[in-house]
């Protein structure tokens, strides 16, 4: 959920883990008081803050994170604590192994994404295995490398963007990548075929990458590790300090 409301059909005995890096977060905080109206005792994740003392007032399991971390650089922490719930304590282990072994291989191919994304706006599309990682890197891009960034998902692009891409003007203001999965259904992964063939025809470069590792998981990580260091190259490129955030925290300060 990434809302104020917890949907209806949500009602008690249902599982809810309740995640917010600082604990503050507004819409988390409004899911979970509308959970203990309905009955639901939630998990709790978060580094402090309300959501924790809610937790502690109600007597919820609350899961502590390490303190000190923009929340978008403590993605690993939530998402550990998260897998380490449901008994993948070693899936964790062997994800961190993989992704330390292949460290700087990645971040070779993020410098060369990062300067194919300078001075364009940068276009990310992913699959329905891989969208939530293409949002991943438009917010990193967003966040960390202070530009705009643009993402979208097949098949839906090819019911209506597509025609869009006809506009030479536009187009050529952009930098386009694609993310998918080798288990992506296989319609999908010839819907990714069909478009790098749209591409070539149009003569516009599209970067099309495939996640390493050796199930899902991992390579969803694979994916969302390139996208992190991409878009800190990409904010060295640009000569921005990757971790201020001065427009949301205005935007929070004036919503107290």
């Amino acid at each position: 959920l990434r809302g104020y409301e917890l949907p209806s059909f949500v009602k008690e005995g249902w599982l809810l883990v309740c995640t917010s890096y600082s604990g503050n977060t507004e819409e988390t905080i409004s899911v979970l008081e509308e959970a203990l109206k309905r009955g639901i005792k939630p998990i709790c994740v978060s580094s402090g803050g309300k959501i924790k003392e809610i937790a502690q007032r109600e007597g919820l399991m609350h899961i502590p994170l390490p303190t000190g971390y923009a929340p978008r650089y403590a993605l690993g922490f939530m998402l550990s604590a998260l897998m380490c719930l449901f008994g993948m304590k070693e899936e964790v282990e062997r994800i961190g192994e993989h992704l330390k072994a292949q460290k700087e291989r990645i971040k070779s191919e993020a410098k060369g994404i990062a300067q194919s994304f300078f001075s364009y706006l940068p276009v990310v599309y992913g699959t329905p295995l891989t969208e939530t990682v293409a949002l991943r890197w438009k917010t990193q891009i967003n966040e960390n490398s202070k530009t705009l960034c643009y993402n979208a998902y097949l098949p839906e692009m090819h019911h209506n963007e597509v025609v869009g891409l006809d506009n030479p003007q536009i187009r050529n203001l952009c930098s386009f990548l694609l993310l998918y999965d080798p288990q992506d259904h296989p319609r999908v992964i010839k819907r990714v075929e069909i478009t790098e063939s749209i591409f070539k025809e149009l003569g516009v470069v599209l970067k099309v990458i495939e996640g390493e590792g050796q199930n899902l998981m991992e390579r969803l990580l694979y994916l969302t590790y390139l996208g992190d260091w991409t878009s800190l190259y990409l904010a060295e490129l640009y000569g921005q300090d990757p971790l201020p955030v001065r427009v949301i925290d205005f935007i929070k300060s004036s919503l107290v």
